[in-house]
């Protein structure tokens, strides 16, 4: 794939000649909303060793949108499994993009990451990667864990492993973190309320989505808010 764009040809020409951290990830986050073909590929591929956590973080997100699944980039993912946090959790969605369930022993080991997003990215990635083997181990932690972004991405795992006849369960006690204080995981359960969404939950989720809507909250929140009763409900 080519991209003709004047702004992409832009960017890609001051990418190499940068070397302030700040506004090498700027560029790397605008070239990363463009589809990844071979030349994107390979400059994120030189970037997933840089020095800095943030754009070793920026390469795998631009790698986990690549078309084709190269074996080579999951393996460096495992790599970096213990890296910094934003990093681990840039690899851990990669690798579930990516599928690759080689990984899944790995995933696994962190579901008690001292880090709470972490903990929440890969509970989701276990549940998108289809694991039904890991369930058990993930309702255990959420039995525990004191966290409730962490708490978010444990229930939406839950849900995406449990059987049809106990999903509404499931899908309440997702529900519940909408409404949490923390507005990192009330936003997160809203994104992933709306991955969630199918024919027998649309109702559950609308009437949801409609309770949130009554809070204080802030205008972006209401505004997506807003915005994915529009796209979702009409």
């Amino acid at each position: 794939m080519v991209h003709n764009d004047m702004n992409y040809h832009d960017l890609i020409g001051k990418v190499h000649s940068v070397s302030d951290v700040d506004e090498l990830s700027n560029i790397l986050e605008e070239l990363k909303e463009y589809p990844t073909n071979g030349q994107l590929e390979k400059l994120f591929k030189s970037y997933m060793n840089d020095e800095s956590p943030l754009i070793r973080c920026i390469a795998f997100e631009g790698l986990a949108k690549s078309e084709f699944k190269d074996t080579e980039i999951a393996k460096k993912a495992i790599e970096h499994l213990n890296d910094e946090d934003i990093v681990v959790m840039s690899c851990i969605e990669l690798l579930a993009e990516y599928e690759y369930l080689e990984a899944v022993p790995y995933i696994k080991n962190l579901l008690r990451h001292i880090d709470a997003g972490v903990r929440c990215t890969v509970a989701e990635a276990l549940g998108d990667m289809n694991c039904k083997e890991q369930l058990m181990d993930i309702v255990q932690v959420n039995k525990v864990e004191v966290d409730d972004l962490a708490k978010v991405g444990q229930r939406y795992g839950i849900y995406m492993l449990s059987n049809e006849s106990d999903e509404i369960f499931a899908l309440n006690q997702l529900i519940k973190l909408l409404y949490s204080s923390n507005v990192t995981a009330s936003y997160r359960a809203m994104n992933n309320l709306i991955a969630v969404l199918n024919e027998r939950n649309r109702s559950l989720i609308f009437m949801a989505f409609q309770e949130k809507l009554k809070e204080k909250i802030a205008n972006g929140f209401k505004t997506d808010l807003e915005d994915n009763l529009k796209a979702y409900f009409n």
